[in-house]
Formats: C-alpha cells, sequence, structure tokens
C-alpha cells in the first residue's frame, strides 16, 4: 500500500510503498540534505522535526545521541535512522537543507522618505550646583530642549548613575518624545528592522534608521508551515490550547530574531543596533506574531481582534535589540486583508492619483484590489497553496530542481527552464501555469478543462487517468507528469482569482480596456508569463504593456514605513480608505466563479 512523506517547507511530496529513511526520501525526492557521514549516524547534520505521522516514528540511540531530550519531545529525528512506513509530514529546518527555497526578497515600491520617529541626540548637561538643584529628568530636559519628553520608570531609575558615570555627557535615543535609551557620549549607528510574514516565508531587511540606506536582505521559511500549509490549519491548531498558540508565536519570533541576527552579522553590527521595527503580513500573521488570540479568525464573519495600528515595546512580543526597542504593526483591513496588502499598495502608490488600477498579491490567499477614481475596493480569494505546489502530484515550491517555465513546440517538443539547472524533481508555481498554457494552447484540454484523451501526448495510466508527461525519461524513480486531478487543482485556484477580479470590476462598473495598469506582486507573480495567465483566463484580456511584476512590494511598503512617520500616517489614511468587500455576500459570486473556472 503506497503512502506519502510530504517534505516542507519545500513542499515536496514522495509516494512510496516501502518503509524508508527520511534521508533516502528525501534524496529520491531530489532532497539534498545535509549528512556528512553519509548516512551513517555519527554526524547529527540530518536533523528533522516529524510534524505529522500517521504512525509512531520512535526515536533510537543515535537520535538520543545527538539531540537533547526536549528536542526529541518536539519530534526531531536524524532523517538517516528515521524510518518512515505510513504517511507523514516532514519540516526540514534551514541549516539541513543544501539545496534551499527560493526567497524573493527584493521588490519595487516609492523611493524611501526618511524622517524616523527613532531619534538620537548627543547632550551635555551642565552638572548640579548649588545654586542649581534641578532634579536630574528636568536638567535633561530642559538641556535638550524637549518640555513634553517622557521616560519610563526603568529609565528614571537608571538616569543619575548614566550621568554621572558618563561626566554628564550622553547620547539620547527617543521615539517621539518618548526616551527609549541613553547611551555614553558619542551618537551611535541606529539599525530598524522591517519584516514581511508571509505564510510560507519571512523578508526580512535592515536597515539604517538614519539614511534609510538598505543594509542587508534576507529571506527565511515560515517554520510555522510544519504545523499546517494553509492559514486555517494553523488558526485551527492554535485552537487547541494556549500552549499551542503560544508555539505558533513563537517559532515565527524566534525565525525573525535569528534572521536578524544574521544579517548583523553579515553587516558587522551589533544586534542592539536595532532599534526599531516594523511587521506585516495577513491578517492570521499580524495576530501570531503579535500573539493575539485567532479563533474569531477561523470562524464567519472572520473578525480580527484588533485592526487599527499598533506602536509598543519590542519586549511585548518577545524581540530583542536595543534597550526601549519599538515594533509598529500597521491596520489590518479584515480578517483576510492584512498589513501586507496595505503596505503593498502604500508602496505602489495606490491612491496618489485617479487612475484606474488592479493590483494583485498571489499567494496562498489572493488579495486583490481595483482603484477607480478616489474608490479603493479589496478582496481576498482563498486560493490554496496549488500555485506554491500543495495538491499536485509533482509539485514543490521554487528551490533546486523545480521546473519553472515550460514551452511546447508547435511539433510537440517539451522544453523546460529548471532551477539550478539540474534534473528535474518536482514543478513550482510558474512552471505550472506555463504547462497549463502551453497545453491549452496545444489543445491537450479543453475549455471544461479536461485532458483530450484522444491527443496523442496525453497518456492513461493503469486506472484509465488521464496525464500528460513532462519529463520524458524518469527522474527519482518518476516521469513529472500533470494529471487531470492536478489540473483541476489549479483551476479551482485560477477561478477563484479570477472571480474575485470580476466581482471588483462588476461592483466598480470597469470594463478590462479601462484599465491603466495591473500591479502584480510576490514571488509567483514574479515569475509568472502575464500571457499564460491570460491563455488560461486568471486574468482579463489586458494588453500584456499594462501588467507590471512589482516583486515584494509589501516588503517595500515596510520598509517605508519603517523609516518614515509620514509614510505610516499615508498608509493608515489609505488603509481607512480601503472598502473591504465579503465575496461570499456578492450576488452571483457562484456564477463568477463557475466562469472563472472554464480554462
Amino acid at each position: 500500500m503506497s503512502f506519502t512523506i510530504e517534505f516542507q517547507p519545500v513542499g515536496v511530496r514522495l509516494v512510496n510503498e516501502e518503509p524508508l529513511t527520511l534521508l533516502d526520501a528525501a534524496r529520491r525526492a531530489g532532497l539534498a540534505l545535509r549528512a556528512d557521514c553519509g548516512g551513517a549516524g555519527s554526524c547529527g547534520k540530518c536533523r528533522v522535526q516529524i510534524a505529522a505521522s500517521a504512525h509512531p516514528i520512535t526515536p533510537v540511540e543515535n537520535d538520543r545521541r545527538h539531540l537533547s531530550a526536549a528536542q526529541i519531545d518536539e519530534g526531531f529525528r536524524l532523517a538517516c535512522s528515521a524510518v518512515a512506513d505510513g504517511d507523514c509530514r516532514v519540516l526540514i529546518p534551514p541549516e539541513t537543507m543544501l539545496s534551499g527555497q527560493v526567497l524573493q526578497t527584493a521588490g519595487e515600491g516609492n523611493e524611501l522618505q526618511v524622517d524616523s520617529p527613532v531619534q538620537q541626540q548627543a547632550v551635555l548637561l551642565p552638572p548640579p550646583a548649588l545654586e542649581d538643584l534641578r532634579a536630574d529628568f528636568e536638567r535633561l530636559k530642559d538641556t535638550c530642549g524637549l518640555a513634553d519628553l517622557t521616560a519610563d520608570m526603568k529609565i528614571l531609575r537608571n538616569l543619575p548613575k548614566a550621568l554621572r558615570s558618563s561626566q554628564w555627557h550622553i547620547n539620547l535615543i527617543r521615539h517621539g518624545n518618548a526616551l527609549m535609551h541613553i547611551t555614553p557620549n558619542a551618537c551611535r549607528p541606529l539599525a530598524g528592522l522591517a519584516v514581511d510574514v508571509g505564510s510560507t516565508k519571512l523578508a526580512c531587511y535592515l536597515l539604517d534608521l538614519e539614511t534609510g540606506r538598505l543594509l542587508a536582505a534576507k529571506g527565511a521559511p515560515n517554520p510555522q508551515i510544519g504545523y499546517g500549509e494553509d492559514i486555517m490549519s494553523r488558526l485551527f491548531f492554535a485552537q487547541q490550547g494556549a500552549q499551542q498558540s503560544r508555539k505558533l508565536h513563537d517559532l515565527v519570533i524566534e525565525a525573525i530574531q535569528n534572521t536578524a541576527a544574521e544579517m548583523c552579522r553579515q553587516v558587522g553590527i551589533a544586534n542592539d543596533s536595532i532599534a526599531d521595527a516594523c511587521l506585516v503580513g495577513n491578517t492570521a500573521m499580524h495576530h501570531f506574531f503579535l500573539d493575539l488570540p485567532g479563533a474569531s479568525l477561523a470562524v464567519s464573519p472572520f473578525v480580527p481582534a484588533a485592526s487599527s495600528a499598533l506602536n509598543f515595546p519590542a519586549e511585548d512580543i518577545g524581540l530583542t535589540g536595543m534597550p526601549g526597542m519599538r515594533v509598529y504593526a500597521p491596520p489590518v483591513i479584515a480578517g483576510f486583508v492584512g498589513s501586507d496588502h496595505l503596505a503593498f499598495l502604500s508602496a505602489c502608490d495606490f491612491g496618489g492619483d485617479d487612475r484606474t488600477r488592479l493590483g494583485i498579491d498571489i499567494g496562498t490567499n489572493t488579495e486583490i484590489a481595483l482603484q477607480k477614481g478616489s474608490r479603493i475596493v479589496s478582496v481576498s480569494t482563498a486560493s490554496g497553496p496549488a500555485f506554491e505546489g500543495a495538491h499536485i502530484q509533482f509539485g514543490m515550491r521554487a528551490a533546486p530542481g523545480a521546473i519553472e517555465h515550460v514551452r511546447i513546440g508547435p511539433d510537440g517538443r517539451i522544453e523546460l527552464d529548471v532551477i539550478g539547472d539540474q534534473p528535474p524533481g518536482g514543478i513550482c508555481g510558474s512552471g505550472i501555469l506555463d504547462a497549463l498554457g502551453e497545453m491549452r494552447a496545444a489543445g491537450l484540454f479543453n475549455r471544461r478543462g479536461r485532458l483530450e484523451k484522444t491527443h496523442p501526448a496525453v497518456k492513461l495510466d493503469a486506472n484509465g487517468m488521464a496525464f500528460f508527461p513532462l519529463s520524458g525519461e524518469p527522474v527519482n524513480g518518476s516521469t513529472i507528469t500533470l494529471s487531470q486531478h492536478d489540473i483541476d487543482q489549479v483551476l479551482l485556484v485560477k477561478g477563484a482569482i479570477r472571480a474575485g477580479i470580476e466581482v471588483l470590476m462588476d461592483q466598480l462598473k470597469v470594463q478590462p480596456a479601462e484599465i491603466d495598469e495591473v500591479v502584480i506582486a510576490g514571488a509567483f507573480g514574479s515569475y509568472m508569463l502575464p500571457e499564460q495567465a491570460i491563455r488560461i483566463g486568471m486574468l482579463p484580456e489586458i494588453p500584456l504593456e499594462k501588467i507590471r511584476a512589482v516583486g515584494n512590494a509589501a516588503g517595500a511598503g515596510a520598509r517605508s514605513m519603517l523609516v518614515s512617520a509620514h509614510a505610516r500616517t499615508q498608509a493608515e489614511a489609505l488603509a481607512r480608505r480601503i472598502e473591504y468587500l465579503e465575496l461570499s455576500l456578492y450576488p452571483d459570486f457562484d456564477l463568477f466563479y463557475a466562469r472563472g473556472i472554464q480554462a
């Protein structure tokens, strides 16, 4: 009897019939894991985490030798020793994977305007004397000319010692009029951290708060993926108890903290140089990183615990940096339209003019906004993770070995572009879209999405089910194919996206010819070919020159809000302008969706 081993965060799945070690399974699936000892169990480098398993994978002596008791309790095992004989989901830590997922950080946005709410000021105070008996804090306020300066009790308790040990020559670091931290003598470099917290990956940026200069950027997998690929699975997991909810919070904060530390090491600054942070994400991610209860997001009417902009001490959510470090969390729009959508629209200057513009951020959830004149209306479609490889037999995320582009010539010859120029181990979102577009043009399936069984390129399996082989020769024991089931999954996703677009166009009475610009955000949007999206009906018939990919624009928006108080004010004003439209309540939505599924 066959079973499936699912490897995350890359989204690769291996179907097997006989028990095998997870290291062998990874190799068969085309994944390169660290195994310095060759799988002998002596190096301990092939550490993986069992997120779910139909049959218990019991720790063995090698596990106990290289892993702590706490790690074993959390499901960690050595891949060379762990034997799978049933369905299981395995999370590969970044340090274990030699060939990592392609994680996009680059994105277009407006030029940064630097007016950080975090300021520093060198101050030389006159020492007290019999003729000058002002209290220390009042002396400080008078000297720096900030009559409304405030400070918490921790700072006030340390102030007398700080002033006297530095000979009254100090450096103030403040957030607006709130004193954050005091250092002796000269000013120091101040850094800020901007993070786009995605469902599958984090895009992290380290910036100079005084110049806006980007110091470093780094992508990292979201470790929460071990607890569910989709948002609803994680929300349901969080509802199992306070411990589970806290686990999802701790995982993402630890990943942010570790990535920030890596970037600081990369540029040669201390971790405590980070004085401010801006975090954006969809509404569920927003609740997870803020450690807010998410139960109301999991059930209708999907109401957030909080939606307005928040600014608070970083220690409240477990982030560390400079003493007094702050975190800014921009507003969320609705239960399934988060601050990442706001950051994307802000970075692309939606609302800055009266043009008719369509903005699409394709991901596990796809957020779509349509601007016409002064109105901006947004929707969220439950597109699911199919474009990230989920529910596709040979689907995987964009990692070495993933087919990213497909071409079918007039003679039926198939050309594949594979990430890393290596034998294909699966197919990622842009490759899936290409394949369907090329197959549609070649007449391999009809308007209803049914494979034409009489077409010579379409094959039948032992059960008479139709499939289309992409790779001619087996790779890792399997020929990469797209089955009828795979096509159905993608058409459902593209149908949801197209339905969201059509509803917005219907709501604002916009025809395709009236759209001045289509802006597509996200990693998938950067690599997909718009002509293929139009060919399969995911996008309306819009001239290609009007379509622009902007990469991780949410990250660009987060960077802007990090270094600019004005950008924060503008984004908050934009949030108040955005009208959220609930698709399930829209008249004839089912009809729009049914039409959207057609190829």
